[in-house]
């Protein structure tokens, strides 16, 4: 009888501490003055002109700004060619569903099962040994701080949008089901495997110095493969590594659905529009991520860099939840005004 009520008090605590651990979602809404590393804007262009203002930032030239006058070709006016790392978006990693860190960690509690909970979780291999795999889920957000902060009255160069919250993963049936996101990409079947191991490396050699390399489209690099475009993370080395990679991942499947365009190129900088051109396969040196919860890292990192100086007392055990600004590379014509 003793035994029983011992039995039962145990499995009460250890239930009711499941159940805190559950429904823990912390978070904050980064300081926009504080806590993004500004420095990311550059380096820019400006009528040719490169403007750093002495910071060693990493830069993807595309080429398309380096001449003093630009010509928008839906109207044919003439302008002057501006190129920069605009932050435009936030994106939060966490294991509840439906917690959202960068609002604060306000969390809207959806009915979810308990495959649908991220976390770590140890597989033993065939060959031996136990392999650490992760699986968490994203929400991005739309957070203009350039027109959200007044700093820019009116340009077509800049994202004019209202914040909004486009894309949450656990609304998202495909994230946790990898057989079904590759009917979104169904060209990533042969990039499986060893294909994916062997172009890692040479992705993240490339990224450490500069930016990826964008023929390598199905690896992030340092940070693992691409695909398939899930919340499944088959080698979890750190949580700052699978954060990155489903940030990445994230992207890239919003390229491939054709809810996200591209404004670097010279495509884009002719359009003279804030928003870019479509563009189906994910070219990855267009972003740059900069971590602003649990704190700020004042870090600018392109996809797929080695990640050994964001780690530093990152992986604390109440650290659940990451969250990220990011910076897309943009190109664009500002028109000449109009008297």
């Amino acid at each position: 009888m003793r035994f029983k009520t011992v039995l039962v008090f145990f499995l009460s605590i250890t239930c009711a501490s499941a159940a805190f651990a559950q429904a823990a979602c912390r978070g904050a809404f980064p300081n926009l003055i504080n806590d993004i590393c500004y420095d990311c804007l550059f380096p820019m262009r400006l009528s040719g002109g490169l403007i750093n203002f002495g910071v060693a930032g990493d830069d993807y030239d595309t080429g398309a700004s380096r001449s003093p006058v630009c010509v928008c070709t839906n109207n044919l006016s003439a302008g002057t060619p501006i190129s920069f790392w605009e932050p435009r978006y936030m994106v939060d990693t966490t294991n509840k569903p439906g917690c959202m860190p960068l609002l604060g960690g306000i969390d809207i509690h959806p009915p979810y099962n308990a495959a649908e909970f991220g976390g770590e979780k140890r597989t033993n291999r065939q060959i031996g040994g136990s392999a650490k795999s992760a699986f968490m889920h994203v929400n991005e957000y739309i957070n203009p701080v350039m027109t959200t902060l007044g700093i820019i009255a009116s340009s077509p160069c800049f994202d004019s949008r209202s914040f909004d919250t486009p894309y949450i993963s656990w609304a998202d049936p495909t994230w946790n089901d990898d057989a079904l996101s590759l009917m979104l990409t169904p060209y990533a079947y042969p990039f499986a495997g060893i294909a994916s191991i062997a172009a890692e490396m040479p992705d993240a050699i490339a990224a450490t110095f500069g930016f990826p390399l964008a023929s390598l489209f199905w690896v992030a690099g340092a940070w693992g493969p691409m695909y398939p475009l899930t919340g499944n993370v088959a080698v979890a080395n750190t949580p700052e590594q699978v954060s990155h990679l489903l940030l990445a991942r994230l992207f890239a499947k919003l390229h491939a659905a054709g809810a996200q365009q591209s404004p670097a190129g010279q495509g884009a900088l002719q359009s003279c529009g804030a928003m870019g051109l479509p563009q189906l396969i994910m070219d990855k040196r267009q972003y740059k991520t900069n971590r602003v919860f649990p704190w700020p890292d004042n870090m600018c990192t392109t996809i797929g860099r080695p990640l050994s100086l964001q780690e530093k007392g990152t992986a604390r055990p109440q650290d659940k939840d990451y969250g990220y600004f990011v910076f897309q590379r943009k190109d664009c014509c500002a028109p000449y005004p109009m008297n």
